[in-house]
């Protein structure tokens, strides 16, 4: 239902089947992968119909079984980079909302259980989230409407309303360059201007957050160690965002953002826009307000331009569903497996005798990074010369990055396998070509191959 309603009268319809005057109402903020105050439009949804209907708002986080202990090919679901980043930008949203008098409930189970646990306070008057990118997420929202739950889902880690596009969502282009061209044209998309914290609060409940520390002890003593040098949450991300455009970063960025290394040659936004720790609409209009102050560039225009493949692969995930997730990809395509010339625990280790490949892939399971240049070579080296689904191997990144997300993760290995948007049916490199090209003195293979 909805995707940010606005007027008062349409908030109260959506209450009022479930209304009780003799219990406590509660309007649930389902915390997914948008864990920050500002600019959070499902959190302003969420507070907009607790003050409405004068009910109580319950702040609720999830360590879902399915992303936090599940396993597919015989991996996790996710690394132990990915799992810190997530738990510390969940902490700092603790303190956050504690200054407001607002407490966090965050419970490892999933969305019924927890539903179920919130019922036990009151009744749940509408269950408020992001809108779904993928199936898991509207498996999800169907289980909460199943339980009786209004669910109001909000664009929140978009930059555009389903309103703003010129396309229905069931006719999203099928190529990047269509898309682009579709937004760049369409006077109505321009991503809405950031909003603020929010500055009127409902009276909270629950509060529920013990396995928060928890699993954060839990993660500290694990044997395995990651080194990844970046910390989740929105003050961490805004530090970072700072820093790279007080250097002036942004105006070489087309230039310098295939590098393997260093700290102002790519933004190295992804992990904060993939846990929602900073708004991707406010990372545009940054770039505007940079180019008023220093000048606009190719460059500076590149990284909206990279914003846009970040987009079209959320858009595009939502309308290929579970095809995204087939062998056959959504362009139902069948691809041979690769020659079998590398070992796949070779190149998951970072053993298959190839510089760059066995470079990238220590650095990844060291750090949970990897460069996007680094993505790619990785992808084309499995899917060239391991003799595995290429499934296997987008599972294989989702288990170790630390900036997993679904849409950009299993849209790019789609792409690069040939069963995904791209127009040419694949893509291949020349591994010795690419090393020498963006790693030319061998700095960054000599760093990692020395372990």
């Amino acid at each position: 239902m909805g995707e940010g309603l606005g007027s008062r009268g349409l908030l109260l319809e959506t209450l009022s089947s479930n209304w009780d005057a003799r219990m406590t109402q509660i309007v649930v903020w389902l915390v997914r992968d948008s864990v920050r105050l500002e600019d959070n439009p499902a959190l302003e949804t969420a507070i907009e119909l607790a003050l409405a209907a004068d009910a109580r708002l319950c702040a609720l986080a999830l360590l879902e079984p399915r992303r936090w202990t599940a396993h597919q090919w015989g991996m996790p679901r996710t690394g132990l980079a990915w799992q810190r980043f997530r738990l510390e930008g969940l902490c700092e949203l603790r303190t956050v909302l504690s200054s407001y008098g607002m407490p966090l409930t965050c419970l490892a189970m999933d969305v019924g259980a927890a539903l179920t646990a919130v019922q036990e306070h009151g009744v749940i008057q509408a269950v408020v989230t992001d809108l779904p990118v993928s199936v898991e997420e509207s498996a999800e929202h169907a289980e909460i409407t199943k339980l009786g739950h209004p669910v109001v889902t909000v664009a929140t880690d978009d930059l555009f309303t389903p309103a703003q596009l010129p396309f229905d969502r069931a006719d999203v282009p099928a190529t990047f360059t269509r898309f682009r061209k579709a937004i760049e044209t369409s006077p109505s998309c321009q991503p809405h201007y950031p909003g603020q914290r929010p500055s009127k609060w409902p009276q909270g409940i629950m509060g529920e957050h013990a396995v928060l520390d928890q699993q954060l002890v839990a993660l500290h003593a694990s044997a395995e160690s990651v080194s990844f040098v970046c910390h989740g949450g929105s003050k961490a991300g805004q530090a970072w965002w700072s820093d790279y455009l007080e250097a002036g970063a942004l105006s070489h960025y087309k230039d310098t953002r295939n590098a393997f290394e260093g700290r102002h040659q790519s933004s190295r936004l992804s992990p904060w826009l993939a846990h929602g720790n900073l708004s991707v609409r406010q990372i545009w209009h940054d770039t505007l307000a940079y180019e008023s102050t220093h000048g606009a560039n190719e460059s500076t225009y590149w990284l909206r331009f990279e914003l846009l493949w970040r987009e079209f692969f959320r858009w595009y995930a939502r309308s290929a569903g579970h095809a995204l997730f087939l062998r056959t990809g959504p362009a139902d395509r069948m691809i041979a497996w690769g020659d079998g010339s590398m070992r796949w625990d070779d190149w998951t280790a970072g053993t298959t005798g190839e510089p760059i490949i066995d470079a990238c892939q220590r650095e990844l399971n060291a750090t949970g990074w990897l460069s996007n240049r680094g993505r790619q070579l990785v992808a084309s080296a499995c899917l060239a010369h391991c003799a595995v689904d290429w499934r296997q191997g987008a599972a294989y990144l989702e288990s170790r990055l630390v900036d997993f997300d679904v849409a950009s993760n299993w849209g790019n290995w789609a792409y690069i396998a040939g069963v995904g948007p791209d127009p040419r049916g694949g893509r291949l490199f020349n591994l010795s070509a690419q090393a020498d090209r963006y790693d030319p003195e061998g700095i960054y293979r000599a760093r990692w191959l020395d372990r």
